[in-house]
């Protein structure tokens, strides 16, 4: 069992211990390895100031790519494995990269502060693209954000890269494969916080039965904001980054399944030929730099009631696989949800799976979020409908809501009501009035009762225009 973690950073192994494995990535990167061109604003995973390249450790991969995530809700001990590039890795020779290069031609750096987070995205988009167009570079610059508003000439360095001249990130640090370490458990303690990582499920659920207070981490986008701004201070951490099997991702006898350390970059790329309603949805969901580390399984475990993804495999009909001491059970997503922040879990389980059926031709499916800003922003209300019609007549329905509840939930009462119902402009006004007078929202800062309740009901009317030819 190893007492550390080891990763290289700008090609140079390191090996850390003891307190710093618990420091956010960006803390450590800045005040220990003093490689201060990565900033620091939010410290909440929206600005990009703090954007670097990671390729992470990945059991079924045959080729370790670079991607970029934000390293201020990102912590040191999940870089275990990885290569990891910041901003002063990217020259060479004492000679600027080519993306540098062409922000300087393009004056696309002002006040500053923010451009080196741009150019790891600009060369983010440069390594999985290479002929990218305007639409390419604002959909991989969502995650940054510029105080100065000087947008036009950002965008322009990102499209102005000389491709001849341009070096990748994995031709300039080929990833290092660290199997072998990868196959040993990990144990790192001080005297605030101990640290787990198990190679077996049977490890992590004995593990996690005898610690009730341990905390299982994933991608961190939304743990690592609670510890950034002070609302949490965990005592044990454990990680399941060691544990082959949860890597699946896979398509395969008309289901999708997909693993608790699937990120939702690689769930993307899976679901876009199976799901197209949810691969479009995804677009909006998060920045580049949050799909690529945060896991569609811990946005379950989460169990925010106005999660993204959640209503969208609710309507699938999704089943949740989990492990424990006893073996292996499943769980109907539907009813995965038992309260606010409180799941179906026993004290020694732990999630290992999520998986949904391929949707036919049949099904009618859209997903709907209504935030005050259309990218990176906590919904309003959230929704996803799929329909099975038999011509203009209601086979079959599932109906999922988020942010009307305490969780994500369906209207399964709704749902059987309905069956059989033409779709009409009568029939469509009754169905929303059912889904209105079947919820009871709070009002907060994003929005009144009412106006949720409104939302949800005009929601399904977009629907049946959109998907069922009203």
């Amino acid at each position: 069992m190893r007492n550390s973690i080891s990763f290289y950073l700008n090609g140079v192994k390191k090996e850390v211990k003891g307190a710093d494995v618990f420091l956010p990535l960006s803390s450590y990167l800045r005040y220990e390895s003093r490689l201060t061109g990565t900033k620091v604003v939010c410290a909440e995973g929206d600005c990009g100031a703090c954007t670097v390249m990671v390729a992470k450790w990945h059991p079924n991969a045959q080729e370790n790519k670079y991607f970029s995530i934000n390293s201020c809700i990102a912590m040191t001990f999940s870089m275990d494995g990885a290569n990891l590039v910041t901003v002063e890795g990217l020259s060479a020779n004492e000679k600027l990269s080519e993306v540098q290069c062409s922000m300087m031609r393009n004056f696309g750096g002002q006040c500053g502060f923010c451009t080196p987070g741009f150019v790891m995205s600009i060369t983010n988009m440069h390594e999985h693209k290479d002929k990218p167009d305007m639409q390419n570079a604002k959909n991989y610059l969502t995650g940054n954000l510029c105080r100065c508003t000087g947008y036009s000439p950002i965008l322009n360095a990102a499209l102005d890269v000389d491709t001849a001249k341009h070096v990748k990130v994995k031709q300039q640090y080929p990833p290092v494969d660290m199997a072998q370490q990868m196959s040993e458990s990990i144990l790192i303690q001080n005297e605030n916080c101990e640290y787990f990582a198990p190679t077996t499920l049977q490890e992590a659920s004995a593990y996690k039965e005898k610690h009730s207070d341990v905390i299982v981490f994933s991608g961190s986008t939304d743990l690592g904001v609670q510890i950034n701004k002070g609302h949490l201070q965990p005592k044990r951490i454990m990680s399941l980054h060691l544990i082959k099997e949860l890597y699946d991702c896979e398509a395969k006898n008309s289901e999708i399944k997909i693993g608790a350390r699937v990120t939702l970059s690689e769930t993307q790329n899976l679901i876009e030929d199976h799901v197209p309603s949810k691969d479009r949805f995804l677009h909006i969901f998060a920045s580049p730099q949050i799909k690529n580390a945060a896991t569609l399984v811990g946005n379950i475990a989460n169990a925010s009631p106005i999660a993204d993804t959640t209503p969208v495999l609710m309507a699938l009909d999704s089943v949740v696989d989990i492990y424990g001491q006893i073996g292996r059970r499943g769980v109907e997503l539907k009813n995965f949800y038992l309260g606010y922040k409180k799941l179906d879990l026993k004290k020694d389980e732990i999630i290992t799976h999520i998986r949904f059926k391929i949707p036919t031709p049949q099904q009618k499916i859209n997903n709907y979020k209504v935030s005050q800003r259309r990218d990176l922003d906590i919904s309003t209300v959230n929704a996803s409908f799929n329909f099975e019609m038999n011509g203009s007549q209601i086979e079959s329905a599932r109906i999922a809501l988020g942010g009307v509840a305490a969780t994500t939930i369906r209207l399964s009462a709704i749902e059987d009501k309905i069956k059989g119902l033409e779709i009409n402009k009568k029939n469509v006004d009754e169905i929303k009035k059912l889904i209105s007078d079947s919820i009871n929202p709070l009002s907060d800062v994003r929005g009144t009762a009412d106006y949720r309740k409104l939302l949800a009901a005009n929601l399904f009317e977009k629907f049946a225009q959109e998907q069922l030819g009203l």
